[in-house]
């Protein structure tokens, strides 16, 4: 299959999307930051859900191309943070984690499943132009029912762990690139605000009081309702205008590019040193955690384009944001 260019307006939606995913992921893993109150820790299935819808939906409206150019543009994105992070945390926490670790996922859960995401999508985006992308969900979450009862029905819950999550937010993921290829048909509507906090708290509930039974999957459900609701939420002409300020912007913008940095960085920066101060250590370290993150991104990015035979692009390398 040959190259088609395809020309998109930035979707301005799907950066404040990763934002707000961004820190619910911090939060979620800030457990020892908050002495006495560690149940405020909380938001990192949200998060993740959101981390994955946004990766779903951008996918379906880049370019389409040959497989293999196609697969090798992901990793390109992908695999120089996370020698970064190794580089960066070997240099200044002599961490001694196997490399071997880190590239096959073992210390970062998501990354093995976001490649095999990527696999999984190819011929779901490509076959009709993403025509059956409906049908897959529903295949999908018909096999993710089957399996749970076949194999993970032990009473557990998966969004702090296990196999099955795996399988589970791939149907999130597939769920953003169903709506980014209808992207230019959604409007944010004030119900939208209701239907959010509806789902939150449908899936705390169901998420508690299902935890020892298969009641778990229906907080599931919920979840994928949360991250639809919180794109839309998105797309409301108020953040569309705050994005404009000229403050605003670059930090979301640089928030944004930095998603996936923070999730690999942000284990080697907490710490209970700054807890009395509390609750002034929170967003102390929040802060601390995106600035290493850009440091991330832009040594990711330096290692990107150094193996690349065009000349370096400072501007993309240092995120100076583009019109």
């Amino acid at each position: 299959m040959g190259s088609t260019t395809k020309t998109t307006v930035r979707n301005v939606s799907i950066d404040w999307l990763k934002v707000l995913a961004v820190f619910l992921v911090m939060n979620s893993h800030m457990h020892m930051c908050y002495p006495k109150y560690a149940f405020l820790a909380t938001g990192g299935a949200i998060g993740d859900g959101l981390f994955f819808f946004a990766s779903g939906f951008t996918l379906f409206l880049g370019r389409n191309m040959r497989f293999d150019n196609w697969y090798k543009r992901r990793i390109n994105r992908i695999y120089p943070s996370i020698i970064a992070i190794a580089i960066l945390a070997w240099g200044l926490w002599d961490n001694t984690d196997s490399i071997g670790e880190i590239l096959l996922g073992k210390r970062y859960w998501f990354i093995g499943c976001i490649l095999v995401y990527y696999v999984l999508l190819y011929p779901i985006k490509n076959i009709k132009n993403g025509k059956y992308a409906p049908h897959c969900l529903i295949a999908g979450g018909t096999i993710c029912i089957l399996l749970y009862y076949a194999f993970f029905n032990n009473g557990q819950p998966f969004y702090s762990g296990g196999l099955f999550r795996c399988f589970a937010f791939f149907l999130i993921m597939l769920q953003g690139a169903i709506m980014g290829k209808a992207s230019d048909t959604h409007t944010f509507k004030k119900r939208h605000i209701v239907f959010l906090i509806l789902s939150v708290c449908s899936f705390y509930a169901l998420a508690y009081f299902g935890r020892n039974s298969a009641y778990i999957l229906l907080s599931f459900i919920a979840l994928m309702c949360i991250t639809r609701y919180c794109y839309l939420i998105c797309c409301s002409t108020v953040l569309e205008k705050l994005y404009r300020n000229s403050w605003v912007r670059p930090i979301v913008f640089i928030i944004s590019q930095c998603c996936l940095e923070v999730y690999l960085i942000q284990q080697y920066i907490f710490t209970e040193r700054l807890n009395d101060i509390f609750p002034l250590n929170i967003p102390i370290i929040m802060i601390f955690v995106l600035l290493m993150a850009y440091i991330v991104k832009t040594v990711a990015e330096f290692i990107s384009q150094t193996f690349k035979s065009e000349p370096y692009q400072w501007g993309k390398m240092l995120l100076w944001i583009r019109k």
